[in-house]
């Protein structure tokens, strides 16, 4: 087996590219997520922020009361505009514990899917093992046949000092052939 092959076996397949497209994906969803977790972070402090104004507001309207026997109307007026702000503050709460529930509802889709793709990467971690056991298997046949083809150049060299024996020892035959003729 060639280095080129080697490689389009190994490292240059769909398999890694498709690999690399979802493990993509994944950075690009948890990125998503982290600014998601950011964004809720932020909105449950302006929520205690509003809760602290509200709750100030509270205490104010408690020293209004005290002050009633005074002040009769203003507090009427107060206690409206009061009730009117509680209404708005009762409207954000449910609006933000429908976010709250959304948020976990997602969450808990996200870890699913980080779930989902653990099993996946753990399979293909499996078929790569495969692979990998495959090509020592080949690599230890190519070795095999390198060791054959060796031992087959080295019977060859053996035969072809064997001719060049035969040839030197027909050329010796011949000379003193000649040289017997001679005398």
């Amino acid at each position: 087996m060639n280095q080129s092959c080697h490689c389009q076996l190994m490292s240059c397949s769909p398999y890694f590219t498709s690999r690399q497209q979802k493990l993509l994906k994944k950075l690009q969803a948890e990125k998503a997520f982290r600014e998601e977790v950011q964004g809720f972070q932020e909105r449950m402090k302006s929520f205690r922020e509003k809760i602290k104004v509200f709750r100030e507001k509270i205490r104010a309207f408690k020293m209004a009361i005290q002050a009633f026997w005074e002040e009769e109307k203003p507090i009427w007026e107060e206690e409206a505009a009061f009730w009117e702000e509680e209404k708005v503050f009762q409207e954000e709460a449910e609006t933000f514990w429908r976010e709250y529930c959304d948020f976990w509802k997602n969450y808990n889709a996200f870890w699913k899917k980080d779930e989902d793709f653990w099993k996946e990467d753990q399979l293909l971690w499996e078929k790569d093992r495969v692979l990998l056991d495959e090509d020592r298997v080949l690599w230890a046949e190519e070795k095999a046949l390198w060791a054959d083809e060796k031992a087959l150049l080295e019977e060859e060299r053996a035969v072809w000092k064997d001719e060049e024996a035969l040839l030197e020892d027909e050329k010796n035959l011949e000379e003193d052939k000649i040289l017997i003729w001679q005398e």
